[in-house]
């Protein structure tokens, strides 16, 4: 049976610039990710759910020209932006296709396989995680970083910054009741005994900084991207104001108040095949 669910922020012109946006906040975690679990160069990698090839374009880095990135993602729209991104960075070791985790493009195992973002939107993240490492060879790793959006773990500014509240609540909100696996960040080590691999290395990770850092532009733009689930769920979107202006209210209302601001949770786990 199909594990497919529809991606709840979807694939628009504006959603792939906010994925650029979060994975600029990001990077600096999955690469720790990558260096943790010895992603290293001359390998052959898979990236699960690769999007417009974020994380493709830092594990290029990762495996270097004598290694192999196979990015795969169900929405070619999304692969097609993978594409050419890695062209324009000159990054010929990227292969980025039109797969899900359901028909893994294996011509041999691979040496490690790497998902972001991608465990929430699973109904059953286990038989995700099985799929992935089946395709990994013994010895070889399965990795996943993964956000944290169960209640109470949210972005949050201090001081407290009202409108930023409202917009972190109004956003968490959204994803606790609209993806299938919300809290999946949260049990990783029990999702991958139930997959049969051993228990994961972990840690966790937030994004940091102050109104001048990216968090509040990724907030807002993720706010923008949620109003149709917002809307539809009874939450009111008036209550933050006009959705065109929020990024610039946004930081000036953290500017004014010398606000420091956290993302949630970043979980990151991984584990070695048997």
């Amino acid at each position: 049976m199909s594990q497919k669910t529809d991606y709840v922020l979807g694939h628009s012109d504006f959603e792939i610039e906010r994925l650029q946006i979060q994975a600029a906040a990001l990077a600096s975690i999955t690469r720790r990710l990558i260096r943790e679990c010895d992603i290293q160069s001359g390998m052959r990698v898979l990236d699960i759910g690769c999007g417009a090839g974020d994380v493709s374009l830092l594990l290029a880095e990762a495996v270097g020209p004598s290694g192999l990135v196979v990015a795969i993602d169900r929405e070619a729209r999304a692969v097609e932006t993978a594409r050419s991104r890695a062209e324009a960075a000159g990054h010929r070791n990227i292969e980025a296709l039109v797969a899900t985790d359901e028909d893994i493009p294996v011509a041999r195992p691979f040496d490690a396989a790497l998902g972001r973002n991608v465990l929430p939107h699973q109904r059953d993240p286990v038989a995700m995680i099985r799929r992935v490492a089946s395709a990994v060879r013994p010895g070889g790793v399965v990795a996943f970083h993964e956000f944290a959006v169960y209640q109470p773990n949210r972005f949050q500014a201090l001081p407290s910054v009202a409108l930023y509240d409202q917009v972190a609540s109004a956003m968490n909100a959204v994803f606790v009741a609209t993806i299938p696996s919300p809290d999946v960040a949260g049990r990783l080590a029990a999702c991958f005994a139930e997959a049969g691999l051993p228990s994961p290395h972990l840690f966790c990770e937030c994004v940091i900084g102050d109104s001048t850092s990216p968090i509040a532009r990724w907030l807002a733009l993720t706010y923008r991207s949620m109003l149709p689930h917002i809307a539809r769920l009874g939450l009111d979107p008036t209550s933050v104001g006009d959705p065109e202006t929020l990024v610039e209210r946004l930081e000036a209302e953290l500017t004014a108040v010398r606000a420091q601001v956290v993302s949630n949770p970043q979980i990151c786990g991984w584990a070695v095949r048997p």
